[in-house]
């Protein structure tokens, strides 16, 4: 079924069997959780559900939010870091145990010559934060903030536990595979030509950046509620002051400004929409078939297994995420638990910021990718609107099953 719905300005496509997930998509934006946002899911390797619908704008409500709207997407987008890692561990680029020093010889001093890209990778290496106050120009300067990293000390025994690396996660996976790349491109390249044309991580075009939607934020004070942060965490949590932690207000909202669209910043800047997100985990699981066309799985079954492996010990609290209970796998995946609560014990994605997620699970032959551009602050775990999109997935998988 493709249609269109006027009053929220809904549009898209959902297969039959799957009207339930429409309809709430369209009371989410009736009842105002969401102001424009796209969704969409992919099972046994064929979309079902490809939505778009709402607005840019939420006072004037002027301008729709069109399949040919881009977000950004904070945090989801270290899981497609983790995909193009992956992706070179596939093509023979990239080892996971191998050290990060093998690929980048500048990365060996101060006691790192010996971590792993799996390390790396899972947020063990001790590297959230540098020790220098960045400024925003500093974190915009790609080659300046790898140089840092490069000879930056790590904050505790790599290997020895794990810390959320909220920025610098990044730019040491985005480094590692511009080393690799026998082609030589950008991060940001190697992305839109690996993996989707329509996932960016510095968006340079006058005309792509019309389409990108405004975050909408409002100073509501949960920042502010804040639990009180010792100095690694701050730091990490703000990438060296770069980013203040203070409630977003969508007028002055830093993500929000042409110069940080422009940018790669690779764990929190990408630009895209749920069509193109959940396209690329559907093809770290399977074949995938549209429009009559079939494009082959980007991984082989030994190269996911490796990449989603958890290497998080049971209830090991997080330095970085207020001792937080979260759980990572060996190419940089989020996975299911209490934190990232999604469909399928074996699902791994990641989620973002305000609220946006993708994720696949290859027993329950999903992906799906959820953005949008109304932020909400309620947890810093698995957002309500996710989790009630999953409860009639789930319906639906076990509804199909029965049938």
């Amino acid at each position: 079924m493709s249609s269109s719905s006027n009053d929220n300005n809904v549009f898209g496509h959902v297969a039959p069997g799957w009207e339930k997930v429409r309809t709430k998509f369209e009371q989410n934006l009736t009842d105002g959780f969401d102001t424009g946002a796209s969704l969409c899911i992919y099972h046994l390797g064929e979309c079902v559900v490809n939505l778009t619908g709402g607005w840019k704008d939420a006072e004037t409500k002027k301008e729709p939010y069109t399949p040919d709207t881009l977000q950004l997407v904070f945090s989801t987008s270290k899981g497609i870091a983790a995909a193009a890692v992956a992706l070179c561990v596939e093509k023979g680029w990239l080892d996971y145990e191998a050290p990060v020093a093998k690929y980048w010889p500048e990365f060996s001093v101060n006691g790192k010559e010996n971590i792993t890209v799996s390390q790396l990778m899972s947020h063990r290496a001790g590297l959230p934060c540098v020790d220098e106050q960045l400024t925003l120009n500093d974190v915009l300067d790609w080659t300046r903030i790898t140089s840092l990293l490069a000879k930056q000390k790590p904050h505790w025994e790599p290997g020895t536990t794990h810390g959320y690396h909220p920025y610098t996660f990044g730019f040491l996976a985005g480094e590692l595979v511009q080393r690799v790349d026998p082609q030589h491109r950008s991060y940001s390249q190697f992305v839109r030509d690996e993996l989707d044309p329509e996932f960016y991580v510095g968006v340079s075009d006058n005309n792509v950046e019309a389409r990108v939607a405004p975050l909408l934020a409002k100073n509501d004070g949960h920042l502010a509620s804040l639990p009180q942060m010792d100095p690694l965490i701050e730091k990490s949590m703000s990438c060296n002051g770069a980013f203040p932690l203070r409630s977003p207000n969508s007028d002055e909202f830093v993500f929000n400004r042409r110069s940080v669209h422009q940018a790669a910043i690779p764990a929190a800047n990408g630009i895209s929409n749920a069509h193109s997100i959940a396209r690329i985990y559907a093809l770290l699981i399977d074949d995938v078939n549209e429009n009559g066309k079939k494009t082959t799985c980007l991984l082989s079954k030994k190269t996911l297994k490796s990449a989603t492996e958890n290497v998080t010990p049971p209830n090991e609290q997080d330095r970085t995420i207020f001792g937080l209970i979260t759980k990572f796998s060996r190419g940089g995946f989020e996975l299911h638990c209490d934190f990232f609560n999604v469909l399928g014990e074996d699902g791994f994605g990641h989620h973002g910021f305000g609220g946006s997620l993708a994720f696949a699970s290859l027993s329950q032959h999903l992906a799906f990718a959820y953005v949008f551009n109304q932020l909400s602050f309620d947890t810093m775990a698995t957002d309500q609107r996710n989790l009630q999109f999953f409860e009639i997935i789930d319906n639906i998988i076990k509804e199909k099953k029965i049938s």
